[in-house]
């Protein structure tokens, strides 16, 4: 499961920078800028990206949450609690690189979604089923995801993939 959790945390952090109030416009806040990580450096100092790391990924939660629904279901911002757990502490560690190193840039986060992705796809607005719950923490998972949220990205409309108990 360890191998997963860098390529999670780089989409989620690609996803949650995208979906920010100045590019796509899928949640109401934008920590993940230069004004937000100064806001929050003010508030949060010993870690402020780790800070609005978690900010927006509440936010991106919530949406998904309110779209795809609850209940045998789980997503990029819903995973299963023992890796949800581990991506977020994996982030948030102070020694931890990955926030440092990626750029809050709407192009260089497109650009790390297309490299996830591997290719591009259409894929329909809304919630969209993309696997079994027990793809959520498989490199096959991930990239369905990147594939899903890039497609999104790129042609201007919202789609949330997920995975569930059971298919459709």
């Amino acid at each position: 499961m360890n191998d997963v959790i860098q390529p999670l945390i780089l989409l989620r952090l690609s996803v949650a920078v995208l979906g920010q109030r100045d590019h796509a416009a899928w949640w109401h806040c934008q920590f993940l800028d230069a004004a937000g990580l100064e806001s929050l450096n003010y508030n949060f100092p010993k870690a402020p990206l780790a800070a609005g790391f978690t900010a927006t990924c509440l936010a991106a939660k919530r949406l998904h949450d309110e779209r795809i629904g609850r209940t045998g279901v789980t997503h990029l911002f819903r995973l299963e609690p023992d890796l949800e757990m581990l991506v977020q502490r994996t982030a948030t560690k102070e020694a931890g690189k990955l926030l440092r190193e990626m750029p809050f840039d709407r192009e260089l986060s497109l650009s790390e979604l297309a490299r996830l992705a591997g290719e591009e796809i259409d894929s329909p607005e809304g919630p969209v089923q993309v696997g079994l719950l027990e793809d959520a923490s498989t490199h096959c998972g991930i990239t369905a995801l990147a594939r899903h949220y890039h497609a999104g990205f790129r042609l201007g409309l919202r789609i949330y993939p997920y995975f569930a108990s059971r298919r459709p």
